[in-house]
């Protein structure tokens, strides 16, 4: 199965095929120049209800093109449409039209913002690209399980599941949003594990947010790319693939939106020494080493016919400190990938199967949960974080079409690279990020 890739522009004449991606959105609402209390499950989203929490979310766009993101996401990665239901009226239609509307307002928002961007010093506006933002079912959840996978059922198994987690919304609110569970085929290539359900009813819920955005005018003409983000476990790497193939058959011959998967690799502990995937269904594979294989395989490998193979694999939301080594182990794994499947050549064709990497770590600042806190433990400055994340991705950016053209081998298995910054990585970091690659000639 082909991949569906993302739609980027073509490189500048002598420039590389790399782009800059914004940064962490909520942790930056809440800094200055903005300083807003964020506290509800919706946190960044529920700014969408109304007119000046829009005017500050355009604002926050508008800043991002401004330090020098190509590629700006919307306000989405926690939006659900149980949350945004009001607990007084759950079952009209009316309400769930109003919650859908408010839901959906990210999509305008953020395309308000990349349709009026300036190229440079020039008069003629660019568009900057956008990327729909979906976080992963842990971050429905209360507490968030994005950095653990532990699902309570049916989203994940019962002994693996973290014991206080609970949707953030209430139970009468999911009942009125019921899962499109009927649209999700039993899976082909694997026997029944204890995982299936799990899978199945992930791939219902990332399904369902996708019926819903899509119902926006913006979907179409204005949504570049789908951001899976935070993804802490294989079966829900799984469950995304399920649901986009699900999603793009039920679209009546519409062009499929490209999407890519981004996981997450928390630290093992406080020492910040080392980090790994955390789904509890891999905890027999003690360091990422050992776990990097089946990471790859279930992200891009075949799976069936049911599964969508994405555009694009990476991490956000990791230490900067790991994030060379992060990439190494991916490109290697998917450069053995590509060979396994034929497509490891450097011809045309083998590019065209070569999926884009995307890396955008956190700020470098760790949380403190007894002060609610944040501190900054290795002292980095934003062009310190900066030039972490572009010696991360050094060895994986594609050389410049010129030299492709002249037959010279890629020496990546990636067709590109973008790179941004995920919590505590502000505008200044963005900025310093984007003067980082110019600096090295790759834009």
């Amino acid at each position: 199965m082909h991949a569906i890739t993302p739609s980027l522009p073509t490189p500048a004449p002598g420039k590389r095929a790399l782009y800059v991606l914004d940064g962490g959105m909520g942790t930056t609402l809440q800094a200055p120049p903005f300083n807003l209390a964020l506290d509800s499950a919706l946190w960044s989203s529920e700014l969408l209800a109304s007119q000046s929490g829009r005017d500050q979310l355009v604002r926050l766009h508008d800043t991002w093109i401004e330090a020098g993101a190509d590629i700006v996401q919307t306000c989405t990665y926690q939006s659900t449409l149980p949350l945004f239901l009001p607990a007084s009226d759950l079952e009209s239609p009316q309400a769930h039209s109003t919650a859908l509307k408010t839901m959906t307002a990210a999509l305008p928002v953020a395309a308000q913002s990349a349709s009026s961007a300036p190229q440079g010093s020039g008069s003629q506006p660019r568009r900057a690209r956008v990327a729909l933002s979906l976080g992963p079912y842990g971050s429905s959840l209360s507490p968030g399980q994005e950095y653990t996978g532990a699902y309570p059922p049916p989203f994940g198994p019962s002994e693996t599941a973290a014991r206080d987690a609970k949707p953030g919304c209430s139970q009468q609110a999911l009942e009125a949003c019921p899962l499109p569970l009927e649209q999700i085929s039993p899976a082909e290539n694997h026997s029944a594990t204890a995982d299936d359900e799990a899978e199945r009813y992930l791939a219902a819920w990332h399904l369902q947010r996708l019926q819903q955005f899509s119902s926006s005018a913006e979907w179409s003409s204005e949504i570049d790319i789908l951001a899976f983000e935070t993804v802490p476990s294989l079966a829900e790497i799984r469950a995304i693939r399920r649901a986009m193939h699900a999603f793009t058959a039920s679209r009546d011959g519409a062009a499929a939106v490209p999407f890519y998967i981004s996981l997450v690799f928390p630290r093992t502990s406080d020492s910040d020494s080392a980090v790994r995937f955390p789904d509890p269904a891999l905890a027999h594979l003690v360091t990422l080493q050992d776990q990097m294989p089946l990471l790859v395989q279930t992200a891009l490998g075949s799976l069936g016919s049911d599964y969508a193979r994405p555009g694009g694999l990476g991490f956000n939301c990791t230490s900067p400190l790991h994030a060379k080594r992060v990439v190494g182990l991916l490109s290697r794994h998917v450069r053995d990938q590509l060979a396994q499947s034929g497509s490891g050549s450097d011809d045309a064709a083998a590019d065209a199967e070569k999926p884009w990497l995307f890396v955008y770590p956190d700020g470098g600042a760790v949380y403190d949960v007894v002060s609610r806190s944040w501190h900054h433990p290795t002292g980095l400055t934003d062009s310190s974080w900066a030039a972490l994340v572009a010696d991360a991705v050094a060895d994986a950016v594609p050389p410049v079409p010129a030299a492709l053209a002249q037959g010279e081998a890629t020496g990546t298995p990636w067709a590109g690279v973008v790179v941004g910054g995920c919590c505590k990585a502000g505008p200044s970091a963005i900025k310093a990020l984007r003067q980082e690659v110019e600096k090295r000639q790759w834009r």
